[in-house]
């Protein structure tokens, strides 16, 4: 097999990378669309037999080449033809059941520029489809049904700059993925002309830097902040500070105090240049290659990137009380980072006042500690809780049974069906306590939130506001909920996207919205600087009237 792969790739060498004109893209992008049709719907393709990756690189060339639509139009019948007749089912599937939910339809298959003939066959595979097993997309894994997919797909890790046939394959697995897998294809404007767009990015990317910034641009088209990237070459370095974008500032927002003393930076400094260039420009380049499912999520991205260099060291221009400092900042991995010497960690939780309880959720780590926390706020007149974090998985799910002595409903889901691509089950996620629990915190609940507020955290949060007596105060979150699906690209490396469809019960949360407010609070530069935290702030003072 790894001989024939070769030999694929030896003659597909051969095709022309050069500019391609808009019939050749349009050409290159049906084949992308039918090999990623046939790859979900018909059986043997499915079930890589023929190996469906060799089938790719040996048909690429043949579409480049090919002169005119007709003559395409033969090299896909005769290439649908070769496969073995597929088993259909004897009564069409019902698409439209009401637990059904589609991103992908016969509408979809009535669009691609192919023959007639083809169209009708391509049709009758989605219509009559015979649910089965595929081999590269699966929720099964280890004797494990997931939630969300599972992709299994050959990595193909050297070389790191793919040949141009490979660099298409790249694209068209990573397009279809999208196409039949994400649960949030419709708030991506245009699909379509997303592939199309990238076709002649990718055969153009002749060295390594150009294959994987396109597919960073690629990935960054999704509005996904669960849309993550790693691999050989991609810098994950990080400065010893967060770094916040608040009111087009990008500013230190958080740092521990014994790195303030010891390296003299501060927390409120702006950071105005990095190794001489403006932020503003920096900022407007890593626009292109950053996603977000929000603007606060996208400006929070870049802002984790902003000093991101080859180099370990960069020089920071920071603006203080008016002047500009200059500062060597080293940056580490995130392991080196968090050896470096801390001050102590503060409390899990805290009574700020008289009946006024601070839990720092996302600190605990340890579901055990839940049961003393719970007995220590009981009889809380008021309890914030701090959400401005990722919390723990095992702590997360283990805390619902002190909130909720009844069966409750936290969201809708939509879960991708591995036998039917393009199709999600949607159904409600309900909590179910397994025992009657006796510390059951009934009181007045302030939730904090921001733009740090995703995914697991966020979850929790829309779970919270379920109950009564549950306030959310602070800044919108990030939209960004669902268990994360990775997929092996070629050149090593490996993307990510959400692989689950919620929706908050009683309008808690939507994607791209994040979680319902029901408080909002800004937060300016001076607070910063001054030590002061607003959203705390005005969490304490609503608890106060809570009493």
């Amino acid at each position: 097999m790894k001989k024939l792969f070769y030999v694929l790739l030896c003659c597909a060498l051969g095709y022309n990378s050069q500019a391609q004109t808009p019939v050749q893209i349009t050409q290159l992008a049906t084949l992308g669309k039918v090999w990623g049709f046939l790859k979900c719907f018909h059986p043997a393709a499915a079930k890589g037999n023929p190996d469906w990756d060799n089938e790719l690189l040996r048909m690429i060339p043949l579409v480049e080449d090919a002169g005119s639509k007709p003559q395409v139009d033969s090299l896909l019948e005769a290439w649908y033809r070769s496969l073995p007749a597929a088993k259909l089912a004897a009564t069409p599937v019902n698409w439209h059941a009401d637990s059904i939910v589609t991103t992908f339809s016969e509408k979809d298959i009535r669009k691609f520029p192919v023959s007639k003939w083809l169209q009708h066959e391509l049709v009758r595979l989605y219509e009559y489809h015979l649910p089965d097993t595929n081999c590269y997309a699966t929720r099964y894994y280890d004797g494990y049904r997931f939630d969300h997919i599972i992709h299994d797909e050959k990595a193909y890790d050297y070389p790191l700059c793919p040949e141009p046939a490979v660099r298409m394959l790249a694209l068209f697995r990573y397009w279809n993925t999208i196409n039949y897998f994400y649960p949030h294809k419709a708030r991506i404007p245009g699909w379509d002309t997303v592939l199309t767009a990238y076709i002649p990015r990718f055969l153009q990317a002749k060295y390594l830097t150009q294959y994987q910034q396109a597919v960073l641009q690629l990935i960054h088209e999704l509005p996904d902040s669960h849309s993550f990237i790693k691999g050989p070459g991609f810098n994950n370095n990080m400065p010893p500070f967060r770094i916040a974008h608040i009111k087009d500032k990008y500013l230190i927002a958080e740092s521990d105090d014994s790195i303030v003393k010891k390296w003299g930076f501060r927390v409120g400094d702006e950071i105005v240049s990095v190794n001489g260039k403006p932020v503003s420009q920096i900022e407007k380049e890593l626009w292109k290659i950053t996603t977000g499912t929000n603007k606060p999520s996208r400006y929070r991205n870049i802002a984790m990137s902003l000093l991101q260099n080859d180099n370990s060291i960069v020089q920071v221009g920071f603006e203080r009380n008016g002047a500009i400092v200059n500062d060597t900042v080293r940056l580490n991995d995130y392991l080196i980072n968090s050896l470096i010497p801390r001050s102590p960690d503060k409390p899990y939780w805290e009574e700020l006042e008289k009946g006024i309880w601070y839990v720092r959720f996302c600190t605990i780590k340890e579901a055990d500690t839940l049961r003393h926390l719970f007995s220590d706020i009981k009889d809380a007149k008021a309890v914030i809780w701090e959400m401005r974090d990722y919390p723990n998985y095992k702590v997360s799910t283990e805390v619902y049974k002190f909130f909720f002595p009844a069966k409750t409903t936290f969201s809708e889901r939509e879960n991708a069906w591995d036998y039917y691509p393009g199709a999600f089950v949607k159904g409600p996620q309900d909590f179910i306590p397994e025992s009657n629990e006796t510390q059951i915190y009934n009181g007045p609940l302030i939730v904090l939130v921001d733009e740090l507020t995703q995914s697991l955290s966020e979850s929790v949060v829309m779970a919270l506001k379920q109950r009564l007596n549950t306030t959310t105060i602070g800044r919108q979150t990030a939209g960004t909920t669902g268990n994360i699906t990775w997929l092996s690209l070629p050149g090593a490396i490996e993307v990510s996207y959400t692989g689950v469809g919620v929706e908050g019960a009683q309008g808690s949360f939507h994607q791209g919205d994040g979680i319902k407010l029901d408080l909002e609070v800004e937060t300016n530069p001076e607070d910063l600087s001054q030590g002061k935290d607003p959203i705390l702030e005005k969490a304490l003072l609503f608890a106060r009237r809570s009493r």
